[in-house]
């Protein structure tokens, strides 16, 4: 692991968890708990728009874009409104600590399967005993979490 690279991760990380914040407070704001994802995708698609056209220099070619799997285009945004709308309902039942430790570890789990069967045109990593383990220690993580 690059660990110069770690702390703008954990960064990454404290945003997710504001925007979960931000767009509960948001649907208790409007009594409505699915607005906040509406709000978030239009808001994501404007800065990441205004973003890809100030940075993108070379565009796809036609080929390229038909070779890409046909599952690959709509998959992020489906999962993406799952993903923030899950977050806003969950989030006032579960709390912030329960919610991201839970989703922190679906993560690292889910992750350590790609991984392990090379799914998703990820390089094939074996989940050996230390990559168990840690999976192992963050559900104990998860578990003191949401106890305490």
């Amino acid at each position: 692991m690059n660990w110069l690279l770690a702390p703008l991760a954990v960064l990454l990380g404290a945003a997710l968890t504001t925007q979960v914040a931000t767009n509960t407070e948001l649907g208790k704001a409007l009594g409505n708990s699915y607005i906040p994802a509406t709000v978030n995708m239009a808001s994501g698609l404007l800065v990441t728009m205004i973003l890809t056209w100030a940075l993108t220099s070379e565009w796809p070619s036609r080929e390229m874009v038909r070779e890409a799997p046909w599952y690959v285009w709509p998959a992020g945004g489906v999962l993406g409104a799952t993903y923030l709308t899950g977050n806003i309902l969950l989030a006032p039942k579960l709390g912030a600590g329960a919610l991201v430790a839970l989703i922190v570890a679906g993560q690292l789990i889910f992750s350590v399967l790609l991984d392990h069967f090379g799914w998703f045109g990820f390089a094939q990593h074996s989940a050996g005993i230390a990559r168990l383990a840690g999976c192992c220690l963050m559900i104990a993580g998860v578990f003191l979490i949401s106890r305490f």
